[in-house]
């Protein structure tokens, strides 16, 4: 894709201002320049990233795509491979990665890029081929670098992947995905202290959801009593309800603390934390909380455990921080009571989307039935997602029940009554693990042989949820050892809760 040629006017404004990162002005600038010339295929591209960065993932589709682009360039199949990406279509993405190489088979970005889909998509090893041909062009082109780390990663050699994160921040110090990934390593480790540090750069990479920030102090650490403190939601179900389990400690420090969260944790968060004023995130326009007075400090949710679990000892052993609807649960044991005598185990197979870990964190259902068939018992689907062929089909092969009672998709607060309800529950990786640990239900958790840092390197246990035990892989993708010590732990008598 050629630059523009003109040295002014809306199309040049509109490629300065979306090299310098303002996203706004650039799409302003390029919309005029597209307006002016509808077939100007240079301005089309740029929109297009422009849309992409800014998160208009269809728009940015719809220019890509268009006749007036040039679809024999490698720039144009790399963003659109981009974007396939961003969107969680991996395949689709690696399609146009490999047509951008065949356009120009030195394309380092379309490398890159490549061999970090096809990590994405379970294949590390066919990842490194790519990832080795970039590094042959532009050894020291750090995001390469850093892709190749993450796909030694996933084949186990923690070591290698290591000096690869250390060599690319030799190479670029403000690398922030780098940064995150040396975070990772740390946590994994329990050197809490140095991770949650380079834990704070993730607020840097714009495809970490941290949502909007407020014209207050961040909190350092400093003294709440007597201050107002707003606790800001980011990132995912999991990782909110994570470090939900800081908040019993800042509400109890500050003289009032407000609470943002995810819409379908907020009932489940209004009952736990009553002290705390409890509010839904809203993506635009003025906050729910608004009507509050200022608080004296804001604190990302992923902040707090800087300050609050610095070490081992800073996590407190507890029973569960999250309160279930006590008339659901009530509704739910007599549902569970009618299906008849035995254990009621609540199951979850399939974890994560494409772009974070699913294919090494899920488990087929039929992979399950030793499990399934270890005893006599009801198993209730914790799994999100219309899984009800599947389930269907299992049934009919085995003759063996999973029944499906709530959708795990939406109504959390009813999921996690149903989790209550339940003896025990049998997951993988994925937010069912979170829900069940915060509530302090006895846990069972498939892991995978390279685990989120949440799971650390090893060990039965995590700090953050005691109820929870860990079952590991030793080889990525090989569950049967995994499946089998869960089948003999289930198959024990179970304690009474």
């Amino acid at each position: 894709m050629p630059p523009p040629g003109a040295q002014g006017g809306a199309l040049a404004k509109g490629v300065a201002r979306l090299n310098a990162g303002d996203l706004v002005a650039a799409c302003r600038y390029l919309d005029d320049a597209l307006k002016a010339d509808p077939d100007d295929s240079v301005a089309a591209y740029y929109l297009g990233l422009a849309q992409a960065q800014s998160g208009r993932l269809e728009s940015a589709l719809t220019l890509l795509e268009s006749s007036r682009v040039r679809h024999d360039s490698a720039e144009v199949n790399n963003a659109l491979g981009n974007v396939r990406r961003l969107r969680g279509e991996l395949q689709p993405a690696a399609a146009h990665y490999r047509h951008a190489l065949e356009i120009d088979e030195n394309h380092l970005p379309a490398l890159a890029n490549l061999g970090l889909t096809l990590r994405d998509l379970g294949a590390p090893a066919e990842s490194l081929t790519v990832l080795d041909r970039a590094i042959r062009i532009a050894p020291a082109h750090v995001e390469t670098l850093f892709n190749q780390a993450l796909a030694w990663n996933d084949l186990g050699k923690t070591g290698t992947a290591e000096k690869l994160i250390e060599q690319a921040l030799s190479l670029d110090p403000a690398f922030a995905q780098a940064h995150l990934q040396r975070a990772f390593s740390l946590l994994k480790r329990r050197d809490f202290s140095n991770g949650w540090r380079e834990y704070a750069w993730r607020v840097r990479i714009p495809e970490v959801d941290h949502w909007q920030d407020y014209p207050y102090p961040l909190w350092q650490g400093e003294a709440l009593a007597g201050k107002r403190l707003l606790v800001q939601a980011e990132q995912g179900l999991g990782d909110q309800i994570m470090f939900a389990s800081c908040l019993a400690e800042v509400i109890e420090k500050a003289e009032h603390v407000v609470i943002e969260c995810d819409p379908r944790l907020a009932k489940l968060f209004a009952r736990s934390f009553r002290r705390g004023a409890v509010y839904r995130h809203r993506v635009a326009g003025e906050p729910d909380w608004s009507h509050e007075a200022a608080p004296d400090f804001r604190a990302r949710c992923g902040d707090l455990p800087r300050f609050l679990r610095v070490d081992d000892t800073s996590f407190p052993l507890h029973d569960g921080y999250l309160v279930p609807d006590p008339t659901r649960v009530k509704v739910w044991r007599h549902q569970l009571d009618a299906l008849g005598a035995g254990p009621k185990i609540g199951i979850s197979w399939r974890g994560g989307t494409p772009a974070t870990g699913q294919s090494i964190r899920s488990i087929a259902l039929e992979s399950l039935l030793p499990i399934l068939g270890a005893r006599a018992a009801h198993f209730v689907s914790l799994q999100y997602g219309n899984v009800s062929g599947e389930v269907s089909a299992f049934t009919a092969r085995h003759n063996i029940a999973v029944h499906e009672l709530a959708s795990a998709d939406g109504d959390l607060d009813g999921v996690a009554a149903l989790i209550a309800s339940l003896d025990v529950v049998i997951t993988v990786c994925t937010t069912a693990a979170h829900l069940a640990g915060a509530l302090g239900k006895r846990t069972l958790v498939l892991v995978p042989a390279v685990a989120e840092w949440r799971y650390l390197a090893a060990g039965p246990s995590i700090p953050w949820y005691p109820s929870l035990r860990l079952f590991r892989q030793q080889r990525l993708h090989e569950w049967d050892d995994v499946i089998s010590q869960v089948a003999r732990e289930l198959g024990a008598p179970l304690k009474p809760q």
